[in-house]
């Protein structure tokens, strides 16, 4: 009980283990009617596998849940669904290829067909339709192909499902749960996002869990702290800031030095190492900039400014450029094979989406380490040592802080914070001398992103320039020797800034918008 109120939802002593291995043990957690809850902690904490054994997808290896006063033990996704339980997941749900009203009742059709099995999708797109416009959501038409919509848009279908299907199931009450729901979309989708979902709150009640401890502060009304798979703290309305969150998470108040701005480095001096003239191509217009030895430059913009096109182009990723050339350390790119000529001139690239593009989930982690190594790990004939490979990952594991069972654990086990350092690790084994990095911190807590920050500060020492391509704009300001902000394809601005002369927020957005 809570001020008068009973929970909705409890876990008491909620544990889960994989393989001996224990993830979380002895949770206790309450969710309430109408209020919005996070779940706090580094990666690797226990917050997404305690979301999952919530809604049915991980069976608990002790403890009991309760919902609405019985004892809840869902075998399965779809019975937690069915008692008013739904899930927003880090990488969507949704089919793209699918209508928005299909999605919204996937495996459900036979609920709506006649004897003869014939589907009234008239009646799903009714039903659809209804619940879109009652959420004010009618500029989403629900016979429309789901892929047609933004990120940020098929969020929100997300949570239509969810109430669509609470009203379906008789539910007064459902709860939604959020994982991550912000960590591809940018500032002005964020704002999109949280609005609806204070609109929606007076109907659900919702469990968030976020990488950024800012909107943890500013939506929800409790906060759990996780750390090493336990509940080590419980925070409510003036309780509730970044610097106690931090705290609570690491062990330690947050530093003012988050960014390590007094490590800046001022290489007006030094040799280009990149040089990219009148870039153009798709959703990109007469692209121009140079980075310096030592340099870290900045681009910024809105989800779709092309910025992150920029990047891919420069390690030849997505060849997209119909004009103009990007030249490294002297020697230009070409336009054919540039994805290896990029990695020939030590050219690195860490991906916006790393579980399909930066690692391979099921192969180890010292295999990962190694991919862009292997000579380094091959005898004569071209067979690969495993002791010169497992050597190889030991020293970046150790030199990172990997958190894994060991060298030969896979990838697809490690929580995002750690795949992102493997991914980091794979190009540092290499000994490249440009980094182009997109969001590198999405999705990795505070303690581990300050790990990132550090490493970065390293890297730029020992005269490595690094593209930083970065939607998280405090990241963006604290980390770049200068910034450059795009809009429509186009650069819009550029300014220095120094250690001790940093742009506002304000200076930026005015030029994304």
């Amino acid at each position: 009980m809570r001020e008068g109120r009973a929970s909705i939802f409890s876990m008491r002593n909620g544990s889960k283990r994989f393989n001996g291995t224990s993830v979380i043990e002895g949770i206790d957690l309450d969710i309430f009617p109408n209020e919005i809850v996070g779940i706090a902690g580094e990666n690797g904490a226990g917050k997404s596998t305690t979301l999952k054994m919530i809604a049915g997808i991980y069976p608990p290896s002790a403890g009991s849940m309760t919902l609405s006063a019985k004892s809840f033990r869902p075998l399965s996704y779809t019975q937690a669904v069915e008692a008013g339980i739904s899930m927003v997941f880090q990488e969507q749900a949704l089919i793209p290829s699918l209508a928005v009203y299909e999605n919204i009742f996937l495996s459900l059709e036979a609920n709506f067909s006649n004897r003869a099995g014939i589907v009234d999708r008239s009646a799903m797109i009714a039903f659809s339709e209804r619940h879109l416009k009652d959420l004010e959501l009618d500029y989403i038409d629900p016979r429309r192909r789901t892929g047609d919509y933004a990120f940020h848009h098929r969020q929100m279908i997300e949570i239509v499902k969810a109430f669509a299907l609470a009203e379906y199931f008789h539910i007064d009450h459902p709860i939604i749960l959020l994982d991550e729901p912000t960590a591809a979309i940018g500032e002005r989708e964020v704002q999109i996002l949280f609005e609806s979902i204070r609109r929606f709150r007076h109907r659900a009640s919702f469990v968030l869990i976020t990488h950024r401890l800012a909107e943890y502060v500013a939506l929800c009304d409790r906060i759990y702290v996780f750390k090493d798979g336990r509940n080590v703290g419980e925070f409510v309305g003036e309780q509730i800031s970044e610097q106690s969150l931090h705290k609570a998470m690491v062990g330690r108040f947050r530093e003012d030095e988050y960014y390590m701005e007094k490590r800046q480095l001022n290489p007006v001096e030094a040799p280009l190492a990149v040089s990219a003239k009148g870039l153009s191509g798709p959703n990109v217009k007469n692209v121009s900039f140079d980075i310096r030895r030592g340099e870290i430059l900045g681009i910024g913009g809105l989800v779709g400014c092309g910025k992150e096109a920029v990047a891919r182009t420069i390690v030849g990723f997505d060849p997209f450029p119909s004009a103009g050339t990007v030249e490294v350390n002297g020697e230009i790119l070409p336009l054919r094979g540039r994805g290896k000529a990029a990695i020939m001139r030590g050219v690195g690239f860490v991906p916006k989406e790393r579980k399909t593009e930066g690692i391979v989930p099921y192969l180890s982690v010292q295999a990962n380490i190694s991919l862009a190594s292997l000579p380094l790990v091959s005898r004569p004939a071209g067979v690969i040592s495993r002791s010169r490979e497992r050597a190889l990952a030991e020293k970046y594991i150790n030199g990172l802080r990997v958190r894994c069972a060991g060298p030969t654990q896979l990838c697809q086990f490690l929580s995002g914070g750690n795949q992102q350092k493997v991914v980091i690790a794979k190009w540092l084994a290499r000994g490249v001398q440009v980094l182009v990095l997109d969001n590198p911190t999405r999705g990795v807590d505070v303690g581990a992103k300050q790990e990132i920050y550090g490493l970065l500060r390293d890297l730029v020492e020992r005269g490595v320039s690094i593209l930083l391509v970065t939607d998280d704009l405090p990241e963006l300001i604290g980390m770049s020797n200068r910034i450059l902000v795009m809009r429509d394809g186009q650069i819009q601005f550029e300014c220095n800034a120094p250690a001790d002369h940093k742009p506002t927020e304000q200076e930026l957005v005015q030029h994304m918008v």
